[in-house]
């Protein structure tokens, strides 16, 4: 087979497993186990390696090893995320921690010289450790979750940023319009919204437009944040610590952004209504971090941002991919369910 040709996905996924050897090996990694966790997207390995006589600085243990989505995040951009990571770990806060590779550089590519899958642009982190949990959420955990993010926004908030750093904005152009961009123009993903939908999502891309007009983007309200924290995803839970991870969203935004994800992932995704969560993420968030009362007054409308920027997603996405359009438009009903029923709290 050439490798201009259709790959089977079999032969995808040796490809991609070989593009993952390429990149270890600038580590210094010769010998190591690799589990493919993630084949889509940004494919992800998890990495186990029993030894390594190398010269790098990988000791024995478990990593994840990226393989980012072409075209999604630009060079720059993931690297100012390992940089972003990095500074949190010298804070002493719990998340991944970016190895550089045997060049001293942040990105290492991956070439094996196939037009499917394509180079890869690749990154190296320790391996989070911890449970993830999809359901039987307690208070405790919501504290543990609003405690560490009020500490990686503090330390975000007062950290000099290198010069060059780049991270999306996920303001109203960042989540609504085509300040991110999903493959396609912001005006044909919020036509394409199924009707019995586009009352609530334009009636929530107004409010948002109008609070953030009145909060402004001063440090008080807005700074570098995860931006996909949710309680049910990218967050381990180990020894009673919420440890999170996954930071290829992070960029800049509201804090009650932050917070609004995490609550909007409970209610929705987690099915879960105990106000006692929503009482302990902000338990622990003011532990760390201050929280003035009219930030709070916005959470609801944040948890509302966050439904209506899924829905954007998915339509975007069945747009781009119209092989999936039926898993979108479940996704889309889904949270366009769930953004109805926190409206009628905001009205």
């Amino acid at each position: 087979m050439s490798t201009t040709e259709q790959p089977t996905y079999r032969s995808y996924l040796l490809r991609l497993r070989n593009l993952a050897k390429i990149a270890l090996g600038k580590y210094g990694i010769t010998q190591a186990k690799l589990k493919l966790k993630t084949p889509g997207g940004n494919g992800l390995y998890q990495v186990t390696i029993s030894s390594n006589k190398s010269k790098s600085n990988i000791h024995p243990g478990r990593y994840a090893l990226r393989l980012h989505q072409p075209g999604y995040m630009k060079p720059e951009a993931i690297i100012s995320e390992m940089d972003w990571l990095s500074s949190l770990r010298e804070a002493e806060i719990d998340v991944p921690n970016p190895f550089r590779n045997l060049n001293g550089e942040w990105l290492t590519l991956a070439d094996g010289g196939y037009e499917i899958p394509q180079a890869r642009t690749c990154t190296l982190l320790s391996w989070t450790e911890g449970r993830l949990l999809m359901k039987n959420h307690k208070p405790h955990h919501m504290k543990s979750l609003g405690r560490v993010m009020g500490k990686m926004h503090e330390q975000s908030l007062n950290w000099k940023k290198p010069k060059g750093f780049t991270r999306p904005h996920w303001d109203w152009e960042g989540l609504f319009g085509d300040g991110f961009g999903y493959g396609v123009p912001a005006k044909d993903a919020w036509e394409a919204i199924p009707q019995k939908y586009q009352g609530i999502f334009n009636d929530t891309l107004r409010l948002v437009q109008e609070a953030s007009q009145e909060l402004g983007k001063g440090k008080s309200v807005y700074g570098l944040i995860h931006a996909d924290l949710g309680v049910d995803g990218n967050v381990a839970f180990h020894a009673g610590k919420a440890r999170p991870f996954d930071f290829d969203d992070c960029g800049f935004g509201y804090w009650m952004f932050d917070l609004g994800v995490a609550l909007a992932h409970y209610l929705s995704d987690c099915e879960g209504s105990s106000p006692k969560m929503l009482d302990s993420l902000i338990e622990g968030y003011q532990e760390t971090s201050p929280l003035p009362e009219s930030n709070l007054e916005t959470l609801d409308l944040f948890i509302a941002a966050r439904y209506a920027q899924l829905i954007y997603f998915w339509q975007a996405s069945s747009l781009v991919h119209p092989q999936h359009r039926v898993e979108a438009m479940r996704e889309v009903n889904h949270y366009g369910k769930y953004l109805k029923r926190i409206l009628k709290k905001l009205s």
